[in-house]
């Protein structure tokens, strides 16, 4: 495993519990907004993302152990976790502390996410969803393959376990497409819609789109309360 970066303390991320997040390092996705740009290289450097630091992986643990009976779960968040091929024994190593354990996922590895279910590593899944299928990849890049996507969330449909869809409302993302997205999900049990903020690291041939107008709070909330009929619950975060 890569760790990038660790965040002490959650109340946020994992609902219910008190939590960590582990950034892990790398994703094949190019998302024009991102926020954890610095962790998308693949390659061994050291970061400083506001006041998270490279975590060697064996410190890591030495510090989740100091937090046995302090927190009650760790978030697993990246870049995009499910790129590590051993993040099902790094994952298992969590678990044998007592942590229970959240994964956020873009959604682009559904066999992954299929191995961590089957043996029951992941008490909680947020799954990305972040445009219509067929804008997929002018918003998160040309590696970006919806067909993925729509698998993982076929898969988590079918289980019995805590999840949510997670849908951040960039400026490119009109009403229209917000209802495309609500059609392709289907029921969930949470779709929690993240509010933009303009990333402090972006590429310059995006400029235009990191600094495009983006959507009011109150005209989102305006749109997720027409949806509300269609989805038990949306969250406008």
């Amino acid at each position: 495993m890569r760790i990038a970066a660790i965040q002490k303390t959650t109340l946020l991320d994992f609902p219910g519990r008190v939590a960590c997040v582990v950034f892990t390092q790398g994703c094949r996705y190019d998302c024009y907004y991102c926020h954890n740009r610095s962790m998308v290289p693949g390659t061994e450097k050291e970061f400083c993302i506001q006041n998270l630091k490279l975590v060697p992986g064996t410190n890591l643990f030495s510090f989740l152990t100091s937090r046995v009976g302090l927190l009650q779960g760790v978030v697993v968040s990246g870049g995009e976790p499910t790129e590590h091929e051993d993040l099902p024994e790094f994952v298992d190593g969590i678990k044998q502390l007592g942590f229970q354990v959240k994964l956020d996922t873009n959604g682009s590895s559904p066999k992954m996410v299929d191995e961590l279910l089957s043996h029951k590593l992941v008490d909680y899944v947020s799954l990305d969803v972040k445009a219509p299928w067929n804008r997929y990849r002018e918003i998160c890049g040309g590696r970006a393959d919806s067909d993925t996507v729509e698998q993982t969330l076929h898969l988590l449909q079918r289980l019995s376990i805590d999840w949510e869809v997670r849908t951040t409302v960039c400026p490119t993302l009109d009403e229209y497409d917000m209802r495309k997205i609500s059609h392709q999900i289907g029921q969930v049990p949470i779709w929690r819609w993240n509010s933009y903020r303009i990333p402090q690291l972006y590429k310059e041939s995006d400029a235009d789109r990191v600094m495009a107008t983006c959507a009011s709070v109150e005209t989102v909330r305006t749109w997720a309360n027409k949806l509300q009929v269609v989805h038990r619950k949306i969250i406008v975060a």
